[in-house]
């Protein structure tokens, strides 16, 4: 597969510098450059790795090690992370539309602005996660842990969050509008703000 400009100077650096990881991690560098070539790494060691701004749309990185990269601002629209290791990893603003994250460890990941619309995050474990300004609509979150993440101004419009755990979460000014809310478990969550017009709470009752 022939390689954009911007991969092409990614993976030369890969030789020449350590632009790919940061201080203390471990990345593979060689399945770094293989999923450059490739836009597949299957179970593979990129923890660390400085993947900022970069490409990977449609990207199969199911299993893979992924913990404390830094993907600010990459494009991850219908990538393929199901049980991807991304705790604590840099998010922020990246674009991860329709994005399969099924049973991927995102605990502290910074998620802040991101673009997850129709995201897969069935059973994701995001607790302590930071989704402020997220934009979730039409995410799928069934039985996602949620669990004192921080939601506040996230769009979570038309999201399913069936049984998923929002206790001790932030939903402060979060839009909820005709959002799934059935049997999710909001314990101590902040709702200050919140817009939960149409929204089904968590007594199968739709918010007025």
């Amino acid at each position: 597969m022939q390689l954009n400009i911007y991969q092409a100077f990614l993976l030369i650096s890969v030789s020449t510098s350590n632009l790919l990881t940061t201080p203390g991690c471990a990345a593979n560098p060689e399945e770094v450059k293989q999923l450059l070539n490739t836009n597949k790494c299957f179970n593979c060691d990129l923890s660390g790795a400085n993947l900022q701004r970069a490409n990977l749309s449609q990207a199969t990185l199911s299993q893979a090690n992924l913990q404390g990269a830094n993907l600010q601002g990459a494009n991850l629209s219908r990538v393929s992370l199901s049980q991807a290791n991304l705790q604590g990893a840099n998010l922020q603003g990246a674009t991860l539309m329709q994005a399969n994250l099924s049973e991927a460890k995102l605990s502290k990941a910074n998620l802040s602005e991101a673009e997850l619309q129709g995201a897969f995050l069935s059973l994701a474990n995001l607790q302590g996660a930071n989704l402020s300004e997220a934009k979730l609509q039409g995410a799928i979150l069934f039985h996602a842990n949620l669990q004192g993440a921080n939601l506040s101004q996230a769009d979570l419009s038309q999201a399913s969050l069936l049984k998923a755990n929002l206790s001790k979460a932030n939903l402060q000014r979060a839009f909820l509008i005709l959002a799934n809310l059935l049997e999710v478990n909001l314990l101590g969550a902040n709702l200050q703000g919140a817009i939960l017009q149409g929204a089904m709470m968590p007594d199968g009752k739709i918010h007025p």
